[in-house]
């Protein structure tokens, strides 16, 4: 939501902070505080005797607000400012607060953890951005946080303050991070309350109850429908948040999706088809096929700077959203959250002969392809996790990446199932309706649905996209890498050997995917960002 580039000596008199002459943001002296200007979005500067506060929030739907979406600074009483402070920390959608005073800066987040700003310090100077590739020209690229590392390589779901850059430091949900000329301090909030499934009373209808609650959490937000766009992949998902869309808007809304290949494309395709039959606008869809990932002409094999969170998807997903932003597309929903909601506990898993697969090859209980100081570290890897919070671990732990991909087109996405409504419905329900997402395929049934469009025979997943991605170009792409020379081999987190045979062994037999397909995303960022130095 938020850059800034803040200088000690401006902080100290911050009452003397004024909208920039541009219109773009405050400023003072040589710092400024520019928020992402976007029609979803409303700021505003409260300053009062010896302090300044800027709000940066999403626009909720019916809500007074003293804010704008225009820059503008309010001089106030003292009891006025602390007021408005106290109203900030309970608005009902995500927001950035930043306060200013006399030789220090601290800076808020919301339970949401929407589009997170990620902080770097040097020389008596702070620096923020919501997107982490505009810091790296200002740290040393070259120093990785060896945690967040072997987590990245490891899958392991871990949401904390930390980023693969030690250097810079993520404000996380709730969190607040502190700033008086040294380092960053985040201070992390207290866990927050989660529910445990309950009986249901005779005669409950769950998949009434989660349309109230998805209707009403996405007409929270103060949007546009007419340049809104839902994703829809035709997974369970996306399609129960189109379908709240549509009810909510007819005909006004806008689709579009990812097209899978050979079989399961198709079955997309017939799916996607009936579903879309009524109650959107036009849809946009692209052909993922065309789009793969570490082809000659990628962004990551041409060196071209690139977050490894971003996942292996960003150049289909690049493609769509330009269409999008070029039909004058400003807000995407999407199902981003719905298996975090869906997830079954342990002992659920346990109870209905759910496994988890293991995605890597494992040498002594540690995933093989670890070099030294990988395997030395594996037992740490969750370490300084932040507490949990309203929504879940893996969804917020991929807003980092998620949040800019999409504000660097212009759009803002919006993820009902992120809500801590909807988070809380789906843990209190018996296991039974979170098993194979039930309440989800149930609700798509009601809405007169084919069972293939509720519940398709083949289960629709990339993954036959990334293993032709690896077959046609990652695999090669590794084992230059390596003979060029590996950072993460260099560091002792990758196992040079191990990885080698890994992708040999892929290109003979299509196993061992994530074997090869991790070490390489990660080795790729990570050595695209040391141009940037």
């Amino acid at each position: 939501m938020l850059r800034l580039q803040i200088h000690l000596h401006d902080l100290r008199t911050p009452a003397l902070w004024r909208p920039a002459p541009d219109g773009h943001g405050w400023t003072f002296g040589d710092s400024h505080l520019t928020p992402y200007a976007h029609p979803c979005l409303e700021t505003g500067m409260t300053v009062t005797e010896d302090r300044a506060l800027l709000v940066i929030r999403e626009r909720a739907r019916g809500s007074t607000t003293w804010c704008s979406t225009s820059v503008g600074a309010d001089h106030v009483a003292p009891g006025e400012y602390q007021t408005r402070w106290d109203q900030a920390r309970t608005w009902p959608l995500g927001y950035v607060l930043v306060e200013l005073t006399r030789g220090q800066v601290q800076l808020h987040a919301s339970p949401w953890g929407v589009a997170p700003v990620h902080l770097a310090a040097s020389d008596g100077t702070l620096r923020g951005s919501w997107d982490v590739l505009t810091l790296a020209p200002h740290v040393n690229p070259r120093r990785f946080d060896p945690l967040s590392v072997v987590r990245f390589l490891t899958y392991a779901t871990h949401y904390s303050s930390a980023t693969l850059l030690a250097d810079v430091a993520t404000v996380t949900e709730r969190a607040t991070a502190t700033w008086t000329g040294e380092g960053v301090a985040i201070a992390y909030p207290e866990p927050a309350a989660h529910a445990l499934p309950r009986t249901l009373v005779e005669d409950a209808d769950p998949a009434a109850v989660f349309e109230t609650i998805l209707q009403g959490v996405i007409d929270r937000w103060e949007f546009n429908p007419a340049q809104a766009v839902a994703d829809v992949s035709g997974g369970m998902d996306s399609a129960n948040v189109a379908m709240a869309l549509a009810q909510l808007y007819p005909g006004r809304v806008h689709t579009g999706a990812m097209l899978l290949a050979g079989t399961m494309g198709q079955q997309q395709r017939r799916r996607r088809h009936e579903l879309l039959a009524n109650g959107f606008g036009p849809d946009h869809a692209m052909r993922m096929v065309d789009h793969l990932p570490f082809n000659p002409q990628d962004r990551r094999r041409r060196g071209r700077p690139f977050d490894p969170q971003e996942g292996p998807y960003a150049e289909a997903r690049d493609v769509l959203l330009t269409d999008y932003a070029e039909h004058g597309k400003r807000v995407l929903f999407t199902g981003l959250g719905g298996d975090e909601a869906m997830k079954l506990r342990t002992a659920e898993r346990e109870r209905f002969g759910v496994r988890a697969a293991a995605p890597l090859r494992q040498r002594d209980g540690v995933p093989a392809f670890l070099g030294p100081l990988g395997r030395e570290l594996f037992p740490h890897r969750f370490e300084g996790a932040a507490p949990i919070g309203p929504t879940l671990w893996s969804i917020l732990d991929c807003f980092g990446a998620f949040y800019p991909q999409h504000m660097r087109h212009g759009i803002w996405p919006i993820n009902p199932f992120a809500a801590p409504e909807v988070v809380r419905l789906a843990e209190s329900l018996p296991a039974e309706w979170r098993h194979r997402k039930r309440l989800l395929r149930d609700r798509l049934t009601r809405c007169g649905f084919s069972r293939e469009v509720s519940h398709p025979v083949m289960p629709e997943n990339f993954q036959d996209i990334l293993d032709t991605a690896m077959r046609r170009h990652g695999t090669d792409h590794l084992l230059d890498t390596l003979d060029r020379g590996s950072l993460l081999v260099d560091d002792g987190y990758l196992d040079a050997d191990e990885l080698a045979h890994a992708a040999t062994e892929f290109k003979t037999s299509g196993e061992r995917t994530f074997d090869v397909y991790r070490p390489l995303i990660l080795e790729t960022g990570l050595a695209s960002l040391q141009a940037r130095r």
